[in-house]
């Protein structure tokens, strides 16, 4: 039986929020963007009672090094230095639905929608953005300093159809866009973007149908074979069509194949969800040396009231496991449920982002923070999930 833990890490209300982005740094910095509290009003505006500069950063230390560990605030320093090197402000407008990804000691993000209307930024604020922030110099007190960039890939015209709800993964020097919603309807394509040639490239699209709220999760199987795996989202109702079933997309071949795990003995396959989670995992223990990833909460079903309300949600955990010796995409794969024991555990949720981290003794810690409740509420809470 595989077990799992999760632990209260923080809570804080001010920074209640769901819709937002999160990556975790590789010194162990969880780092929170953007998000809404009120439905279709982003969040860290600068405006009103929301005291968070716009393009602010909010940042957590997650080996908690320091007993008095809090949160920490990052927001843009007053000019930047845009490419030709002239001096000017560029900093992101306000989003929900945007993602980020860490790459190489800096957060880039694409994507996202803003205001009461929900409608997909324009072609420049949708675009790849850089910052950077200087974690070995934490603020006391004051506010910490975060540099925004607009970084313009040498083919704009080729950079895919503003969106949000989309998902995106970092894999070696490129970062991967996949499916979300763009003014109408939804996606299934898939797209790169090369981050030392700073170049989009247009990939084989995912199996249909498009899709909103799907998960990616960028891995090596066999040693070798560089995969993205594909769990869930929503196209009008709670993919996929059949529990469990998994799309891996080969980055080699630039294919996509549909498989279909097999089910826990005693609990069978995890159910179709949108907006949750789903992130790499590596482990120390050998009893779990075949896991490669975990999928954990999102949404169950969707609201009659659409984005102003909150449907049900999923508060399970499971592994998805492949056996090290088939070196067969097609075959080889199994899920596992995690049994949650503890004192505590985070009540169900979607609509946040997957965030992870691999601690000093090499085993892959599950981050949660913020997300909508079935309440119609927006979460203030951090947890984080260890499973031995």
């Amino acid at each position: 039986m595989t077990r799992g833990r999760w632990a209260l890490v923080s809570k804080t209300g001010a920074l209640a929020r769901s819709s937002h982005c999160a990556s975790v740094t590789h010194s162990g910095h969880l780092v929170v963007y953007g998000g809404e509290l009120k439905p279709r009003f982003p969040v860290d505006t600068g405006l009103g009672q929301d005291t968070a500069q716009r393009g602010s950063l909010h940042v957590f230390d997650l080996n908690r090094t320091n007993v008095l560990q809090n949160w920490l605030l990052f927001s843009p320093s007053p000019t930047t230095t845009s490419e030709d090197g002239s001096h000017k402000q560029s900093i992101p407008e306000p989003r929900v639905g945007a993602t980020t990804v860490w790459h190489n000691n800096a957060i880039y993000m694409w994507g996202g929608r803003g205001g009461p209307d929900m409608t997909p930024l324009d072609a420049h604020q949708v675009g790849v953005w850089k910052a950077t922030i200087d974690l070995e110099r934490e603020p006391h007190g004051a506010p910490g300093l975060v540099h925004w960039e607009r970084i313009a890939a040498t083919n704009e015209e080729q950079a895919p159809a503003s969106r949000s709800y989309h998902t995106a993964v970092a894999h070696g020097d490129r970062f991967y866009v996949h499916a979300g919603c763009p003014a109408t309807g939804r996606l299934s394509t898939l797209h790169a973007y090369n981050l030392k040639e700073r170049v989009w490239e247009a990939l084989a699209s995912g199996p249909e149908p498009g899709r909103g709220g799907t998960c990616l999760v960028a891995t090596t199987i066999s040693g070798s074979a560089h995969v993205l795996l594909r769990y869930g989202g929503f196209c009008g109702y709670e993919l996929p069509d059949t529990a469990g079933a998994l799309d891996i997309y080969s980055v080699a071949e630039d294919k996509w194949i549909t498989v279909q795990p097999a089910p826990d003995p005693a609990h069978g396959s995890p159910g179709p969800r949108s907006v949750h989670g789903f992130s790499r995992f590596q482990t120390s223990s050998p009893s779990l040396a075949n896991a490669v990833a975990v999928l954990y909460h999102g949404e169950r079903d969707a609201s009659r009231l659409g984005h102003a309300g909150a449907g049900t949600f999923w508060d399970d955990v499971w592994l998805l496991m492949k056996e090290p010796g088939d070196g067969e995409l097609s075959s080889g794969w199994a899920w596992r449920k995690v049994i949650i024991g503890g004192d505590s555990a985070p009540e169900g949720r979607g609509w946040f982002p997957p965030a992870s981290r691999v601690d000093a003794d090499g085993n892959t810690r599950i981050i949660l923070f913020g997300g909508l409740l079935s309440s119609n509420s927006r979460s203030d809470e951090l947890w984080e999930l260890q499973i031995d």
